[in-house]
């Protein structure tokens, strides 16, 4: 494991102390009131128990839970220490059979806590205590303001650590991880509204609450395995291609490689850089279909062969347009046989025109083929292929994307 960054320590030292102090606060606030002990150890029991069956969004690094919903009913029912210490309490519960590095177990819980005082100050300050919690508008806008406080404070203060961390920008890493789960966050709001209202009912109705919880879990669960297995199978349809020719049997993979230390090299933003090396790994999917007598014809192609074979790009960007997860690199797939001078397919786009990551891609793609066997030759070697990549800089390839895969280019031409 790689050693945190100075910047990421002082910052975990930062929430931490900040969680402490609102603790601190806290329990000043609640004091000797057995009444409300009871209620935060069996508010923070129901939190822990939620959290004990998380949905792993993105890695490691985000996970969620409908417990947000005891946490709002919370706000919406107790006074903010209560709330507060409630949610600290079983984020602590929830940590504590976890298999997490200790430093990791004591963000989510400061990170929890500081989120929880925000949401619970948010709605102190903003609501009527006179009215019912739907009673009035006021009231509406302060449980609308609320939940949105609870998605920004802790978006925020998680996406920042990751950045710190990983040394990622900020702005990237909201993106790649909160922007996709803004609905997921924002629909706890109306259920832990409906839980409060339950409570205020009559605690034995709250059960009641079991089965859209469930419900909302199960849906979240499904759309993420789906798209996870939409994922994988296109990769593994990418493998089978290149596992047809034990010539080229890792070839997506490094031309996904090649493309990412070229954009980087390029200094794109970091989340182009990942939607041209997944529409890398994915370049050749169109020749799925293609036939075995052309794709491993030893001869040179005749025209009409030579148009089937060219269809790949084509089809490759059709079938990725269709998947959500892949979309934005269809276009990429689609133009990676496209040339710098216009001569290339299948829209004869020329120079700018072609989108950056498809004239990257086609770097690639070229120089991961001249150097690896083929039925119809030998591999060339790393000097002779960088000559012929130079010697059609201008005419198939954009020359700043050839001298930018040069110069990021590992001298044993082989990714680690």
């Amino acid at each position: 494991m790689k050693p945190l960054p100075l910047s990421a320590k002082l910052y975990l030292i930062l929430i931490d102390l900040s969680a402490a102090t609102v603790l601190a606060f806290a329990v000043f606030q609640i004091q000797n009131e057995p009444t409300l002990w009871i209620s935060i150890l069996l508010v923070g029991v129901a939190i822990a128990m939620l959290d004990l069956f998380p949905i792993i969004v993105f890695g490691d690094f985000i996970e969620m839970t409908i417990s947000n919903t005891v946490k709002f009913a919370a706000v919406l029912l107790f006074p903010p220490a209560t709330a507060i210490f409630a949610s600290f309490l079983g984020t602590l519960i929830g940590e504590v059979p976890v298999k997490r590095i200790w430093y990791k177990k004591l963000f989510n819980i400061s990170e929890m806590t500081l989120t929880w005082a925000a949401v619970a100050w948010v709605y102190f300050l903003l609501n009527d205590q006179q009215s019912d919690f739907l009673g009035s508008f006021r009231n509406v806008m302060a449980i609308t303001l609320a939940g949105l406080t609870d998605f920004v404070v802790n978006s925020l203060l998680v996406s920042l650590v990751i950045s710190l961390a990983a040394r990622l920008p900020f702005r990237y890493v909201w993106s790649q991880n909160f922007s996709k789960v803004i609905l997921h966050d924002l629909s706890m709001v109306p259920l832990g509204t409906f839980l409060a209202i339950l409570w205020r009912f009559n605690p034995l109705s709250v059960p009641l609450a079991a089965l859209p919880l469930v419900v909302v879990r199960h849906a979240y669960q499904v759309a993420l395995q789906l798209q996870t297995q939409t994922r994988d199978a296109l990769i593994a349809m990418m493998r089978v291609i290149d596992e047809r020719d034990q010539h080229t049997g890792d070839h997506s993979e490094k031309v996904s490689f090649y493309a990412r230390i070229t954009a980087e090299a390029l200094k794109l933003d970091q989340e182009e850089i990942d939607v041209i090396a997944q529409a890398a790994l994915l370049h050749d999917l169109g020749k799925v279909g293609m036939r075995n007598e052309i794709l491993f014809n030893p001869n040179i192609l005749d025209p009409a062969e030579r148009k089937d074979a060219e269809k790949h790009a084509e089809i490759g960007g059709v079938l990725l347009a269709k998947f959500p997860l892949f979309e934005r690199g269809a276009g990429l797939v689609r133009h990676h046989h496209e040339r710098y001078d216009g001569g290339g397919y299948p829209d004869k786009l020329k120079g700018n025109a072609i989108p950056i990551g498809a004239r990257i891609i086609s770097v690639a793609d070229s120089f991961q083929a001249m150097t690896e066997d083929r039925p119809y030759r030998r591999a060339m070697n790393q000097e002779i292929a960088v000559q012929r990549l130079r010697d059609s800089s201008g005419s198939q390839f954009d020359p700043r994307v050839v001298d930018a895969f040069v110069g990021a280019l590992p001298r044993d031409h082989a990714p680690a």
